[in-house]
């Protein structure tokens, strides 16, 4: 068994930010350059239509053009700092192999893998789902309602991009149309599989601190008459500060991951609101409304992954200062009772993670985007 779900793991391998893949750099620069293509052409289209004129189509494109290049910077953070990565894929491994001397270690860390499994292909179904429908939907809505007036003045890309070259006349158009969406859904799961990795990492946090306050628990009178408390601390205190040391490199693994996260939801946020009062007082179609709102949930729900990842780990955290709390302190000697206060103590320290070591991401974060952008639309809506 592992934390990491094999989809998660043929994902880094692809990507080459997993430990232990031969050419690793040559993937990595292969699928870097494609998103280089990529954005080239998105912001050649950004610069082309920067008027007013033409600025409810404008912002229509600028969202999927912020979100490749949050991609773009994740990726880079990660191989930058891939050497932590690395090292926290070793200290998972080493935490399995010493699970497997003890039943109930194994079925709690068992428990969290199977959690991790499937809320990780559930994200990755979810997500490639969510955009292959985002991006088809207009297709279909075209071939429906469009048919006897289509011509190629309408065919539009997948997305929006400003080519050098005549990009309408077929076959041009529909290889273009087809390496694009390829692309596109290439995309779609490098960014599933990010989300999945930190639900994986924090997991498996979860389930280390879990056997630490069973561990707890199990300290009764028969302990204490064996006189094997000593022992018993000093095996807990060990993988506590294993604990610790695993969810800062957690922290500095997505420290600035979290930052470009919030700043690039905020930008995206402002822009799809934009676009939707100008639709709304525009007396645009339906489907370009529910196209809007579309888009705005699913950049709150990758704001949300993080935040909830974010706010698990914080809960968890607690949760070993109130396992030290329940034991038998009252019968045990006054030495070990200064050992049980240093642990409550030190478990007070929030486990989490911040934005660039500024904001924690948790719940409280999350609802403050959630006010902003509501406040944002709202006095958009009013001055218009």
């Amino acid at each position: 068994m592992s934390t990491v779900s094999p989809a998660v793991k043929i994902g880094l391998r692809f990507l080459g930010i997993w430990s232990d893949v031969s050419y690793s750099t040559i993937y990595w620069l292969s699928f870097m350059s494609s998103m280089l293509v990529i954005q080239y052409f998105q912001y050649m289209y950004i610069f082309e239509h920067l008027r007013i004129s033409e600025l409810s189509n404008l912002v229509d494109g600028l969202p999927m053009t912020l979100e490749y290049s949050l991609t773009f910077l994740k990726l880079t953070i990660l191989w930058i700092q891939r050497r932590i990565l690395h090292k926290i894929l070793a200290s998972m491994d080493n935490d399995w192999h010493e699970c497997i001397n003890t039943d109930h270690h194994l079925c709690i860390m068992t428990i969290k893998a199977n959690i991790s499994h499937f809320i990780s292909n559930a994200i990755l179904s979810f997500t490639a789902i969510v955009a292959a429908l985002y991006f088809l939907g207009e297709y279909a809505i075209r071939f429906v309602l469009l048919t006897e007036n289509y011509n190629d003045t309408l065919r539009q890309l997948p997305l929006k991009l400003q080519f050098p070259f005549e990009s309408q006349q077929s076959p041009i158009f529909e290889v273009l149309t087809v390496t694009i969406f390829l692309h596109l859904m290439l995309h779609a799961c490098t960014v599933a599989i990010l989300n999945g990795l930190i639900f994986t990492l924090v997991l498996h946090t979860s389930g280390q601190i879990d056997i630490i306050c069973q561990e707890f628990k199990n300290i009764s009178e028969k302990t204490l008459l064996q006189g094997s408390l000593a022992s018993s601390f000093g095996m807990l205190i060990k993988r506590h500060n294993r604990v610790i040391s695993f969810s800062k490199n957690i922290e500095q693994l997505f420290s600035f991951i979290a930052l470009m996260q919030v700043l690039w939801n905020t930008l995206v946020i402002c822009s799809i609101g934009f676009f939707l009062i100008v639709s709304i007082h525009n007396e645009a179609s339906v489907f370009v409304l529910v196209k809007t709102v579309f888009a705005y949930c699913v950049i709150m729900v990758e704001a949300f992954i993080i935040c909830f990842a974010g706010e698990h780990l914080s809960l968890k955290g607690k949760l070993i200062a109130n396992a030290t709390y329940e034991t038998l302190w009252y019968d045990m000697p006054v030495n070990t009772e200064k050992i049980l206060m240093f642990i409550i103590m030190r478990s007070q320290k929030r486990l989490t993670i911040t934005a660039g070591k500024m904001i924690d991401m948790s719940f409280e974060t999350f609802a403050n985007i959630m006010k902003a952008s509501a406040s944002y639309i709202s006095v958009l809506n009013a001055m218009y």
